[in-house]
């Protein structure tokens, strides 16, 4: 896949009103709005500063978690204050129509899985808040299989801003 890293780089440049008129927005959550730049890429954008930090945590853990583990996560494709561009998912929340709820609900993944062991590890040693990682508006499709589309708070920003 060739990625355009100045297109990235473009839009970052330019301001909330053209990205606006010219990016299809797919939603938002407390502190970021999500747009599709194209059938391979969103881009998430910061309202602020806990939208900054919830794009610098994603792209911290998408860098540095252990290579057997990014499989869990959406990969991060670019990172700049405020704004990362992730490859494009299909969200669960579009598959069932539900906009809440846990991943158990509505999928066959159980919390006792190795597999949700393994991601409650991760979220342990990264502080990710875990409803935010058990929503099923935190999950999305990427080549057949399940993942994380959504994992910017931390049980501290939590604690700080929205608590």
């Amino acid at each position: 896949m060739d990625v355009p890293f100045e297109l990235f780089e473009n839009i970052y440049e330019a301001n909330r009103n053209y990205i606006k008129k010219n990016y299809k927005y797919l939603g938002e959550g407390a502190s970021r709005i999500v747009f599709e730049i194209n059938d391979d890429y969103v881009m998430k954008v910061s309202k602020g500063k806990t939208g900054n930090y919830q794009c610098r945590t994603e792209n911290y853990i998408y860098t540095n978690i252990q290579e057997k583990n990014k499989k869990y996560f959406c990969p991060i494709i670019w990172y700049k204050k405020g704004m990362i561009v992730m490859r494009k998912a299909v969200p669960f929340t579009e598959i069932i129509g539900h906009k809440h709820g846990s991943i158990f609900e509505y999928t066959n993944i159980k919390a006792d899985s190795l597999f949700f062991k393994n991601i409650k590890k991760i979220a342990r040693h990264y502080d990710l808040l875990y409803p935010d990682i058990k929503a099923i508006s935190s999950w999305g499709i990427l080549d057949e299989k399940p993942i994380l589309i959504d994992y910017g708070c931390t049980n501290k920003l939590y604690d700080n801003y929205f608590y």
